[in-house]
């Protein structure tokens, strides 16, 4: 063959040409990031803890963390029981139930806690490991330990809740003094002088030598857990059964704490892990006292059990965490404290890394371009064009890129990865094109590539999305379907391929099996997971819509998601009973037939726009609602759905109209009062705003958004009073909402309270560092409190998120004319120009400044400007 400078290899292509994942090396986890099996099979085996579950191989590629040995969720459930258990017999006295029935210590109990947190740090680890372990490497011990001190936090509350449903008290928590490996001797030396006896004796007792015995006691060497049991029997030779028993498990649960802090220790250093053990035992005794202070009888059942099972997460744990706050004197832990119910990963990202999520997106976009490396080349000029094919591709430059993806098809034609990479490229762009013939060369070389490698299941599957993009998901349902059982092991993209298709041919509930199977394989796939969120919706089945959901938002899903949920439920209470043998399948191809055969059919119009929006063909939806409203004016829904594309396009006037209409047929929609309450709080109407977001929050109390507009129309008329009425309502139902705490701060800010204002604005900026606004309305606030430098650096602040500002500039200005710096004060006054040259108010500063420092000339000619704009210095 022309070009090849040595023998093909017998190997699959595809395993040649596979682009590595920065930072992960041979198919492992990160380094410095494990996964939870990681985590779990260290403990697992520096406890020696034996069950079958833990030994077979399922739970060895759990434990490995490999990515490419992800287990079915199934399987991991199965492993965490299997640890439970072990927990459960080693950290409890036994089964204690709660008032609500609910077994606090139960393996099952455990597992739960086990499971929540192994999911929640792997969705953590999901999000962080692409923005932060390939950019800031070095400041991994930093992620580690600011999880670890949240986590701890969420502890805390957990075992408060437990110490109160088994009827303990604090004390039962004083192991945690002493739970860290150079402690935990000590801790045993102590029951040993306590129970009277030698070392020797100790050592007879436990039937070991001296030797074994002096490294437990004096260097925290772990026994094993019959000797546990030999050391409990020698400790508590006079006290009976319960006794020993008691000891063992105060052993076992000191050893446990001290294993889980020797592990988490080498991530996060031994010192920081000490600290954090030691948090843990005074946040647990105090909130074991707040509990007892805050809580009636009555409700203490409900959220004892809310606690335990949920902790931070909990609706309770926000007021009984504020409660230590004012006793912590470490600043980061106070910010811990107020992070741990709300929004995990924004703590660790922007205040222990000084992170925030756009810039590192975009950092990767930019060093993370996806250049191919580490080929085994057997074509070097093939592989030379295919190199520069991916530069022009990543420059934008796509008939140049696939000129040279030819090239390198055209020199090796018998590499199905040559020919997969055209196939795929040509088809997905003549879909988004609209190009037929395109799309048909580029399933042409899709199937070329499946032909030449006959196991290769990506080719396949490549074939069933371009058949899905090019508007033929039947066809690509079919194809997919017909997957040669030699094309194994199927993989995320086959799956993700039916599960889309199956979706846009109206089967929801195979097409959630699909996602499903997805995540089985990758759960670290937020696209996959808010697919599975939106499908669940239409399949009916809210709890996974819920669950879902809750995953993709905790890992940077797009606020579109919500809509797109929204919609999903709409057309799920909409959409008639299936009709099979009529064909009212809900699909581009099948509603296409159907309105061919009966272009009346107001429904299938309707349908077809709903598809078109979720696809984001917007224009397509309207005018498919706009035919479906002419055909049956009367469907409140269609009015809806097309207001709701306008909100999306910002046309408040459309917006007004289509949910008026909406609200004309049926009054009851409180979503459409909210969005027409925001269209007319966009065009000023301010009154008739109020009253529309008023009736949202009375058909759907819980809105906290109803409630921030409301307070901001409030504001906008100067009614600061019902604002704030209004900000306290959005904060009692969301509490982590930056905005809600700007415009309270606002408000306060107009009525003069600036201690006020600036205790809201420092919380906008904690939750929101890049609010642009809340520091420039800092910025003004500090300026009337006369602290000067902090104005500046407010406003200063704000720039660098915004770009240039008058109102910063004028802040900055007045700061240093009230600090006598009168040349810094003129160069901001300058730049306030510069940014608005009809600004009155910076010509008079500017005037005024200049007036100061002795400059008559200037002053007066910018005084006469100020004036020649309508500035009024009395106003």
């Amino acid at each position: 063959m022309p070009g090849n400078s040595k023998p093909r290899k017998k190997s699959a292509p595809r395993r040649r040409k596979v682009k590595k994942d920065a930072g992960v090396a041979n198919g492992e986890a990160a380094p410095g990031l494990p996964t939870s099996g990681q985590i779990l099979g260290v403990l697992v085996r520096s406890l020696g803890i034996t069950h079958p579950h833990l030994g077979d191989k399922t739970a060895q590629r759990f434990f490995s963390g490999r990515l490419k040995d992800r287990v079915m969720q199934s399987s991991r459930t199965r492993i965490i029981d299997a640890v439970s258990e072990n927990m459960a017999a080693a950290l409890f006295a036994g089964p204690t139930t709660g008032d609500d029935g609910e077994d606090a210590s139960s393996p099952s109990g455990l597992s739960l806690l086990l499971e929540w947190h192994a999911a929640t740090w792997d969705q953590f680890r999901a999000f962080l490991r692409p923005r932060v372990l390939r950019v800031y490497p070095e400041n991994m011990a930093w992620v580690w330990r600011a999880y670890v001190r949240l986590a701890a936090i969420d502890l805390a509350l957990r075992a408060a809740a437990h110490l109160h449903i088994a009827g303990a008290s604090p004390a039962s928590l004083g192991f945690l003094e002493f739970a860290s490996v150079s402690r935990r001797g000590e801790y045993l030396n102590g029951k040993r002088a306590d129970a009277g006896i030698s070392l020797f004796d100790f050592a007879e007792a436990a039937c070991v030598t001296d030797n074994p015995a002096q490294a437990w006691l004096y260097d925290g060497a772990r026994p094993t857990d019959d000797h546990l049991a030999s050391i409990a029997s020698a400790l508590a030779p006079d006290g009976g059964a319960d006794e020993r028993d008691r000891l063992l498990r105060e052993l076992r649960k000191l050893y446990w704490v001290s294993d889980v802090a020797e592990v988490l220790g080498g991530f996060i250093g031994t010192d920081a892990m000490d600290e954090i053990i030691g948090r843990l035992h005074r946040y647990a005794s105090l909130l074991y006292a707040v509990i007892d202070e805050r809580m009636d009888a009555v409700l203490k059942s409900d959220v004892l059990g809310s606690l335990a099972a949920v902790g931070a997460q909990s609706e309770f744990s926000k007021g009984l965490l504020e409660a230590l706050i004012p006793d912590e004197p470490d600043e980061d832990w106070q910010e811990d404290l107020r992070a741990a119910a709300s929004n995990w990963t924004r703590r660790v990202l922007a205040v222990n890394l000084g992170v925030h999520r756009a810039e590192e997106d975009a950092l990767i976009r930019d060093t993370d371009g996806g250049v191919f490396r580490d080929w085994d080349v057997s074509n070097p000029e093939a592989y030379s064009h295919y190199q520069r094919f991916a530069e022009l591709q990543l420059q934008g430059r796509i008939p140049e890129a696939v000129a040279e993806l030819e090239m390198a098809v055209k020199l090796d034609p018998l590499d199905p990865a040559n020919q997969f990479t055209l196939g795929s490229f040509k088809g997905h762009i003549g879909a988004k094109q609209g190009n037929a013939s395109l799309v048909q060369e580029g399933l042409e070389a899709c199937w070329v590539a499946a032909t030449l490698d006959k196991t290769w299941v990506l080719p396949w599957a490549e074939i069933g999305f371009i058949l899905l993009e090019s508007g033929r998901p039947g066809e690509a349902v079919d194809h997919l379907k017909a997957v040669p059982p030699e094309r194994r092991p199927l993989d995320t993209r086959y799956y993700s391929a039916l599960g889309a298709a199956l979706r846009d041919t109206g089967r929801f509930v195979e097409s959630l099996e699909a996602f499903q199977a997805c995540l089985e394989l990758n759960p670290d796939d937020s696209v996959i997971v808010a697919a599975a969120a939106v499908v669940a919706a239409l399949a009916g089945d809210k709890a996974k819509s819920r669950l879902h959901a809750r995953t993709a938002r905790h890992m940077g899903a797009s606020d579109v998601l919500d809509l797109h949920i929204e919609l999903a439920n709409a057309v799920r209470a909409h959409i008639p009973s299936p009709e099979p043998a009529k064909g009212r399948i809900r699909n581009l191809q099948a509603l296409d037939a159907a309105i061919r055969r009966d272009p009346a059919d107001a429904k299938a119009h309707m349908y077809r726009g709903m598809l078109h929006f979720e696809q984001g063909n917007d224009e397509l939806a309207i005018a498919d609602l706009d035919e479906s409203l002419k055909l049956d004016p009367e469907n409140s829904v269609a009015y809806y759905v097309r207001g709701t594309i306008h909100v999306y396009l910002k046309r408040h006037d459309r917006i007004i109209y289509d949910m008026s209409e909406s609200l004309r047929i049926n009054p009851g929609n409180a979503q459409a009062w909210f969005y027409r309450g925001l269209a007319y709080a966009e065009l000023d109407e301010l009154t008739l705003a109020i009253d529309d977001l008023t009736e949202a929050i009375r058909l759907e109390p819980g809105n906290a958004d109803a409630y921030r507009a409301r307070g901001d129309c409030h504001r906008y008329k100067g009614e600061y009073d019902l604002a704030i009425t209004d900000f306290n309502a959005a904060l009692e139902i969301d509490p982590e909402h930056a905005w809600s705490y700007r415009g309270r701060g606002t408000c306060y800010r107009m009525m003069q309270d600036f201690d006020q204002a600036l205790a809201n604005y420092d919380e906008a900026v904690r939750l929101e560092p890049e609010d642009f606004y809340a520091r420039r309305f800092r910025g003004d606030a500090h300026l009337a409190m006369g602290e000067y430098d902090l104005a500046v650096a407010d406003c200063e602040t704000a720039l660098a998120i915004g770009g240039p500002d008058e109102a910063c500039y004028f802040y900055m200005g007045n700061a240093r004319l009230f600090s006598g710096e009168f040349e810094q004060a003129i160069g901001y006054f300058n730049s306030a120009i510069e940014s608005n040259s009809d600004s009155g108010r910076a010509y008079y500063s500017r005037a005024l400044a200049k007036e100061l420092k002795g400059d008559s000339e200037g002053s007066d000619l910018d005084y006469r400007r100020a004036w020649d704009l309508g500035f009024d210095e009395s106003s």
